[in-house]
């Protein structure tokens, strides 16, 4: 009788275990992240019943390879980067909702940005380069950047110049290269836009948007779970969904400044690592404190399906490229916990 009663606390020890093991979900530099990093300093997610646990990586590369490991239960990423990760495990991935796309009219997400040195006009001068220019465009390959730029010269009826296209999924890294004239332009989206166009010191060129990407189709990044979690621990993503629609609501109905006093500045951790203030000289303190302090926060919008028209939009541009063969269906990979 007591190895029996032993061996059932032993298996309900090993069930709670289960039970209250944290979501591990790892976030990426995007404006898509903001809501969960700020929802788990906010502890909304706790208040809603489920412990959420923040996975640092230093790269997409390390998120797709730790998801696909099983060491991260669901990431926030690109819709590119979800699409090429559900062609090759359709019956793994699920695309449960979007995270954020821009709401606002006339605030540009994106940005392809040069020096003002350079002599570029437009988009054109980056397709006819002159003899003795060599073209270099920071923009991370695979992803939802590459998607809109590469719209955005076929919009203009040129043809993208991908062979000047740098491969580099550390944002800050391109942003660092457009801003000491180590490549020609880069695409970067916010809040980098802002920090960089507004982050002055001595000697600093000036810096030219060259397009603001009005009138392109902007994918929005995504939530991807593991598709057996959705039924194995539904009632805990239904809780990090309803902290989730929390975060959102606190974003956009806050004042700046109790945004900036209650939690952004781990949202400025999550954009510009080692960049916090208070880790810097005073010189440099107050250079970055004015640069953070210019960057716009946005209206973030509610989770919802990812549009078909977008999805459809960007399937069909990377298998285009190669990125992906086969077909990648809208209903298998998408899925709803809603009513």
């Amino acid at each position: 009788m007591l190895r029996r009663a032993v061996v059932i606390a032993f298996f309900l020890s090993l069930a709670l275990s289960v039970v209250a093991s944290p979501l591990k979900i790892s976030l990426p530099p995007l404006m898509g992240a903001v809501p969960v990093a700020l929802g788990v300093a906010w502890d909304m997610f706790g208040e809603e019943g489920v412990d959420v646990e923040l996975v640092p990586l230093a790269s997409q590369r390390d998120r797709l390879v730790a998801f696909q490991a099983g060491q991260i239960d669901a990431m926030v990423t690109g819709l590119s980067s979800a699409l090429m990760l559900a062609a090759q495990m359709p019956d793994e991935v699920a695309i449960v909702s979007t995270a954020y796309y821009p709401i606002e009219e006339g605030v540009p997400h994106f940005a392809l940005i040069t020096q003002g040195y350079s002599g570029l006009e437009d988009l054109a001068d980056l397709t006819t380069p002159d003899s003795g220019r060599t073209l270099r465009i920071a923009v991370p390959r695979q992803s939802d950047l590459e998607f809109v730029l590469d719209t955005l010269f076929r919009s203009q009826g040129l043809e993208p110049p991908v062979d000047a296209y740098i491969g580099q999924d550390d944002l800050l890294v391109n942003a660092t290269w457009v801003l000491f004239g180590m490549v020609t332009a880069g695409v970067l989206p916010q809040p980098y836009v802002d920090y960089l166009l507004h982050y002055e010191y001595e000697g600093k060129p000036d810096l030219v948007v060259l397009s603001d990407f009005a009138g392109i189709p902007i994918p929005p990044s995504v939530i991807v779970f593991h598709r057996a979690l959705l039924s194995a621990r539904l009632e805990d993503v239904e809780a990090f969904y309803r902290g989730f629609s929390r975060a959102v609501k606190r974003l956009n109905s806050s004042p700046r400044e109790e945004l900036l006093d209650t939690g952004w500045d781990v949202a400025v951790e999550l954009f510009f690592p080692g960049l916090a203030p208070e880790n810097l000289e005073p010189e440099a303190r107050a250079r970055v404190k004015e640069a953070l302090g210019a960057i716009h926060i946005p209206l973030f919008p509610e989770p919802s399906p990812v549009p078909r028209d977008i999805f459809a939009a960007v399937t069909a541009w990377a298998q285009s490229k190669g990125y992906f063969a086969g077909e990648v269906n809208y209903d298998r990979i998408m899925a709803s916990i809603g009513p």
